[in-house]
């Protein structure tokens, strides 16, 4: 069986015998114009969109590392502004600034008109301005820029997220526009066996982030998309910040979550733009762990062309000796990332983890894995030492297999 596999804005072919292949559910397609001009004019528990953008009003946007279709919603939403008294602001987070290439990626055809005034959220650089603290201790510190618009409008995406429960909603702000500090506190939440894939209620990641966006005076109108398996707008679901979100989510449970069995070999692709780093492909491996027997092998294809991510992130694995010792560190201390390499932890010490990227043979091994340069070559090795059936996930990073089995799903 010849099978395509994604890797950076190409892909890698493998011949296999047997291969089970989970994409994303088939769902009914519809003209994504349509989709959005009624998610506008209908909003969810709010007042008209028209109420938000009538007079100047602050527009935030994903970066790059979401697969958001941000220029298909600009081409719906701006032909309803009247005016130009609007500033864009690119919801970050902890991620570095866009690259120019990032920037089209983001906006489109829009860029040109729009680029004198995008503002850059930088976590650590900007000012800040403070909120209050949740009731998990959380101190929440918003970007300044949100002190000088009474509205705010967001464009976002809602895709199963593996301790956020979903992206999309609240994450606009938290991560998208708050304080790296506000950030690490909540992130911190991360390891708590509540902070999992598709649960929001009693998930303490995703409730600090609503308890802190509960904080701003702004009036929010949230633009939450859902995309099918080829990245066409699905759904989406505007009006109210939470209302709409919960809508999106369930849209997105939809889609993304597919019933499998487990495998003990399971090929967890990170697609385009998801595969920018080490940090944002852990995602795949996320997922992929889901349908993934233990001493069995998982096989991350990521190509990692902007190499690993944050420092912390990487360091805590590179200076562990063994996957335990990076999770005692945990026991003792957080730092932002480490949650990601305690999750890497977590699953190397139950199971086997290969990865195909461009990064040095070294920093892989420092992660706990093993470096391959071939697809092929991986997969024909894997069957070799542990057999059956591959699993393949073409798009891993969204994609959540076993949902039906393991996944207790918490919606509020």
């Amino acid at each position: 069986m010849r099978v395509r596999v994604n890797y950076g804005k190409g892909f890698k072919e493998i011949e296999a015998d047997s291969v089970v292949i989970a994409s994303p559910n088939s769902v009914e397609e519809r003209n994504q114009t349509t989709v959005l001009r009624e998610s506008l004019d209908y909003p969810v528990n709010s007042n008209p969109l028209s109420f938000f953008t009538d007079d100047k009003f602050l527009l935030v946007v994903n970066d790059a590392q979401r697969p958001t279709p941000t220029p298909a919603v600009l081409d719906s939403l701006l032909e309803r502004i009247p005016h130009d008294e609007f500033e864009v602001e690119v919801a970050t987070g902890s991620h570095p600034p866009p690259t120019e290439e990032e920037l089209v990626y983001i906006f489109g055809r829009h860029l040109s008109d729009l680029r004198d005034r995008i503002h850059i959220h930088k976590a650590l650089d900007h000012p800040h301005t403070y909120y209050g603290t949740t009731s998990q201790g959380t101190e929440v510190y918003f970007d300044e820029i949100l002190t000088r618009f009474d509205n705010v409008v967001t464009i976002t995406s809602v895709e199963p997220h593996y301790f956020a429960g979903f992206t999309g909603g609240r994450k606009s702000f938290l991560p998208g526009l708050a304080s790296y500090r506000t950030i690490e506190q909540n992130h911190a939440f991360a390891m708590k066996k509540e902070a999992r894939n598709l649960a929001l209620k009693g998930n303490p990641v995703h409730e600090g982030m609503e308890e802190a966006v509960n904080l701003l005076k702004n009036n929010i109108f949230s633009i939450n998309t859902v995309l099918d398996k080829n990245r066409r707008i699905y759904a989406c679901s505007s009006g109210n910040i939470f209302g709409s979100f919960y809508q999106a989510a369930q849209w997105a449970e939809n889609v993304y979550c597919v019933p499998t069995g487990k495998y003990n070999i399971v090929l967890a692709a990170a697609s385009y733009p998801l595969d920018g780093n080490l940090y944002q492909a852990q995602k795949a491996i996320e997922n992929g762990k889901l349908a993934l027997n233990d001493e069995g092998i998982l096989i991350l294809v990521a190509q990692c062309r902007d190499g690993i991510g944050p420092d912390k992130f990487y360091n805590l694995l590179k200076e562990s000796e063994t996957p335990g010792e990076t999770l005692d560190v945990l026991t003792r201390e957080y730092k932002l990332g480490y949650h990601k390499a305690g999750k890497i932890a977590e699953l190397a010490t139950r199971a086997h983890i290969w990865a195909v990227t461009d990064l040095e043979d070294d920093i892989i091994r420092n992660a706990f894995m093993t470096p391959y340069h071939s697809v092929q070559e991986a997969v024909d090795d894997a069957v070799r030492q542990v057999g059956g059936e591959i699993l393949f996930l073409p798009e891993a990073s969204t994609t959540v297999p076993l949902c039906r089995e393991t996944c207790q799903i918490s919606h509020q």
